[in-house]
């Protein structure tokens, strides 16, 4: 469990391949667990993709594309793991100095606060030398829906999508390492609400009330709309997904279940191949 000493602020990122159901744990942590994400007129705009409501923040995303920019890098294009290391001193202190603004002009007069965009997944490096205490609650979803969902939105065939489920979590395990991170299962969001968000609220330090919890859930978690069912009807394991990406979606999966959402790093980090 984390602990949260006084008064000290907390400030969580979801962290993920984007179609992971990111929003859906944004909106939870937000609405269940008291971490604010901010006033919705700063979040990008609702629309057919997710009517829930994304709950990012639309100059983090913004700045978020500058950074995967000076990367060289994109959504689809990963850029390289050590691209911070690599990246100009002076250019690489602005953003970081930017960064900073960001969460003073959005999280300063607030006691919690979260944020999300797939993107952080490569450009943690960057808010967590603007705000080392960064809590990130790591989503992960079967590697089929997940790439099947993000074909269907950019319109591009599954084929092209190949590996990149693995090369996201290639930079969410190493950005994230030394961090008071948390594995939370999408898939068995769907299944066990209450169980997933227990763990989540334990590892936060949030005090709930289960029975109010239970209730809030039946109205968030939905397990038929059309955008979350694929989840529980995609094949585990068509042919294009490989064996290395399944071991590690695997691995994750049993984990989340059976050690309360903390994979042992030695043997992820060996399943990823870091």
């Amino acid at each position: 469990m984390l602990e949260i000493h006084g008064s000290k602020p907390l400030r969580v990122v979801v962290v993920s391949i984007g179609r992971s159901g990111t929003s859906l744990f944004a909106r939870i942590l937000d609405e269940v667990l008291g971490v604010e994400f901010g006033d919705e007129t700063d979040h990008i705009p609702r629309n057919h993709n997710n009517p829930d409501g994304y709950f990012e923040n639309a100059e983090f995303l913004a700045f978020n594309d500058r950074v995967l920019q000076a990367a060289g890098g994109w959504v689809l294009d990963p850029p390289a793991l050590d691209y911070a290391a690599r990246m100009d001193g002076n250019q690489r202190q602005e953003l970081v100095a930017e960064a900073g603004h960001l969460l003073n002009r959005y999280a300063a007069d607030k006691p919690t606060f979260g944020w999300k965009d797939p993107r952080l997944s490569f450009t943690l490096p960057i808010w967590r030398a603007a705000c080392p205490e960064i809590v990130p609650i790591i989503a992960f979803r079967k590697p089929y829906s997940v790439l099947s969902s993000i074909g269907a939105q950019l319109d591009r065939p599954i084929e092209s999508l190949a590996g990149l489920w693995f090369r996201y979590y290639q930079h969410v395990f190493t950005h994230t390492e030394g961090l008071p991170r948390y594995f939370a299962s999408f898939d068995q969001l769907l299944t066990y609400p209450a169980s997933v968000v227990r763990g989540m609220a334990q590892h936060l330090g949030r005090e709930i009330d289960e029975s109010v919890v239970a209730t809030q859930l039946l109205e968030i978690v939905k397990p038929l709309q059309s955008r979350h069912s694929s989840a529980q009807n995609a094949s585990n394991r068509p042919p294009i997904i490989d064996s290395a990406t399944m071991s590690v979606y695997d691995y994750l999966t049993e984990s989340v279940a059976h050690q309360a959402g903390q994979p042992d790093p030695q043997h992820l980090r060996r399943l990823l191949r870091l």
